[in-house]
């Protein structure tokens, strides 16, 4: 049995289920934003989950472990605006230890496939040092109470966590000399070039895309998300290219990732990698040829993860 520790706002696991079952392959999802609709049980080295509508898995029955969008409850998942209070705090620091007691039952079992859980990878400042070998970086700084001279700057988040409004902070221009310095930043150079690019990466293979309209003021495609104006073409990168991709996931230790790059300049500019990156919309709906390469992928033994 495949166990995918995912959420229920993860439409991509909904795909991937369904292609399972089509398979005749069993596959059971514990999505951890509803926690309290499922029913656990943990006995010494074995566990036991039962979802909402009874479905029973044994560890004893998990061939492969999926960690995909399995996200952490926030405050906003609470249907009410009551002010914080500890017993809340306090289940969220344990739903992240019971994350990490999936993992580490995975990691000790060589379970988990293609999707790395938190960890090495998903820190930025780690993925910018080893890009440099490989491709163009623009430079960057992650700042905590300091201030800089005017000059514009992109500025990012280092979480898809939503602000307390509910919004996302997408990637932004703004003058370095304005930011809060009583506030985490982490801000990067504006890359030369005028249109936006993804490389999805699955188990070795790669995939090109780039945005079908350049920039202009855009700064963060993201935006565009649902409506006409999200629209992605084939990239061709080159092999060249495409061979600098595998080394550099193999050298972060990632079977799978989407990398975000600037092109229209020289060269294309490295921008990030987000080892959990959404490809849903990448793919055609007819026949979903991505989905299936990652269930494929997710059965091929040559996608364990090793911690």
């Amino acid at each position: 049995m495949i166990f995918f520790l995912s959420s229920k706002i993860s439409g991509s696991t909904n795909i991937l289920m369904e292609i399972f079952e089509k398979r005749k392959i069993p596959a059971f999802r514990f999505n951890l934003d509803m926690f309290d609709s499922y029913r656990i049980m943990w006995d010494n080295d074995e566990f036991e989950v039962s979802d909402p509508v009874g479905r029973v898995c044994r560890s004893s029955e998990i061939t492969k472990m999926v960690f995909y969008k399995g996200l952490i409850p926030t405050w906003m998942s609470f249907d009410d605006n009551k002010p914080y209070n500890a017993e809340r705090d306090w289940l969220i620091s344990w739903l992240n230890r019971l994350y990490d007691c999936f993992m580490c039952y995975g990691k000790e079992h060589d379970l988990i496939h293609l999707w790395r859980p938190y960890g090495l990878g998903y820190a930025k400042t780690f993925q910018m040092k080893i890009a440099r070998k490989y491709f163009q970086v623009p430079d960057f700084k992650l700042h905590w109470g300091n201030s800089f001279p005017s000059k514009h700057v992109i500025a990012k988040a280092l979480t898809q966590r939503p602000l307390s409004n509910g919004e996302m902070a997408y990637a932004k221009i703004v003058d370095q000399a304005k930011l809060d310095p009583s506030w985490p930043w982490f801000t990067q150079e504006i890359a030369a070039g005028n249109r936006d690019a993804t490389v999805l990466y699955i188990n070795g293979k790669v995939h090109c895309f780039q945005f079908a309209t350049t920039r202009g003021e855009l700064t963060d495609w993201r935006i565009t998300q649902g409506t006409e104006k999200n629209k992605w073409v084939d990239w061709d990168a080159g092999k060249e290219f495409e061979n600098k991709v595998r080394a550099y996931m193999k050298e972060l230790g990632l079977k799978y990732g989407r990398l975000d790059f600037i092109v229209g300049g020289s060269e294309p500019q490295f921008l990030e990698v987000n080892p959990e990156g959404q490809f849903g919309w990448l793919d055609d709906e007819n026949g979903l040829p991505l989905h299936n390469e990652v269930a494929d992928a997710i059965l091929d033994p040559d996608s364990v993860i090793t911690l």
